[in-house]
């Protein structure tokens, strides 16, 4: 393996790093743990002050706790934005050991920056739901191209049996599916809805269908109000957000269950098809544990890992189907 496969596979580990710690930062209410960007309360690190400290400049009392995720979480990601850069690089070099275009290594490079600034705004907006949405869905984004990248670099054998164009029309459509799933998934989250049915399942605190509020469930609400806790959301908006999410995973599952089914007499498709099976099963059993649980820290975090290996293992299929070469 040369150095440009070896730098790609540790990206994709390093974002799949990224991505936990990002969840485990949302879910510890860790986001605003430092109230500035880059830094924190104008340092590089945390600083080594008593909680509850009041530093000049900050109305934010001090939680080194809190600080300290938010911070690892930085150092994590400015990490792989490096590692992107090198992958760029290696690319203009001519390091790929198969023919790699510059337009995906290019717009990765774009990309990580673009995050970075999502990762800003995230803080200045006061974990606005729809910029720390966004920036989840970056973080899948950036991983998932890492993943194409070194997919790139493996031969696949183009299959004997051509794959029918209905078949192919059903994966875009469970990517597309799946992508929203995501989506919204990242909006309940942030929106702080998951717990909004109480521990009940299938039932939402005892209904089938409670009264909900989708219209300010869906807003995107204005920018510089302090959205930590979404103090500014009522529970049946919350309510509206979880019912639409556990409809979108009924939809994902039941459409995932027809590729596997579908694209099952190909058995060149078998491993990558096991691996989606496997995740698709795990994720509806943490999203179901996560609500009659309350929300567990390790679960949910893990609800995020599952979403992002579900993603691949579709990337994977695709690029397979769409991209073969001998």
């Amino acid at each position: 393996m040369n150095i440009f496969n070896k730098l790609i596979y540790f990206a994709i580990v390093l974002a799949m790093v990224v991505v936990v710690l990002g969840a485990y930062t949302r879910l510890a209410d860790a986001g605003l743990g430092c109230p500035d960007w880059p830094g924190c309360y104008g340092q590089l690190i945390v600083p080594d002050l008593a909680p509850g400290s009041i530093i000049d400049g900050y109305e934010r009392p001090l939680e080194p706790d809190k600080g300290w995720k938010e911070m690892v979480h930085r150092y994590a990601a400015s990490t792989l934005g490096l590692v992107v850069f090198l992958i760029l690089l290696l690319s203009v070099t001519g390091k790929p050991k198969r023919d790699q275009s510059l337009w995906l290594p290019t717009f990765l490079a774009f990309f990580v920056v673009l995050q970075g600034l999502f990762g800003m705004w995230t803080v200045t907006l006061k974990v606005h739901p729809g910029i720390v949405t966004a920036h989840l869905i970056g973080a899948f984004a950036t991983t998932s191209m890492l993943f194409w990248l070194a997919l790139n670099q493996r031969v696949v054998v183009k299959p004997s049996t051509p794959i029918p164009i209905g078949s192919k029309y059903l994966l875009v459509f469970g990517f597309v599916a799946l992508v929203l799933q995501i989506i919204l998934g990242g909006w309940t989250s942030t929106n702080y809805a998951a717990t909004s049915c109480g521990e009940f399942f299938p039932t939402c605190l005892g209904q089938w269908w409670p009264p909900m509020n989708f219209t300010e469930a869906m807003t995107w609400g204005a920018l510089g109000e302090d959205y930590e806790f979404a103090k500014n959301l009522d529970n049946k908006a919350k309510i509206a957000i979880q019912m639409t999410h556990r409809i979108g995973a009924a939809v994902v599952t039941v459409t995932l269950a027809s590729i596997i089914y579908t694209f099952g007499r190909h058995s060149h498709l078998k491993p990558t098809l096991l691996w989606m099976g496997v995740f698709m099963v795990l994720q509806v059993s943490l999203g179901i544990m996560n609500v009659v649980l309350s929300i567990p820290m390790a679960i949910a975090v893990m609800h995020n890992a599952i979403a992002l290996m579900l993603l691949l293992s579709m990337v994977a299929l695709i690029h397979t189907i769409f991209k073969p070469r001998i």
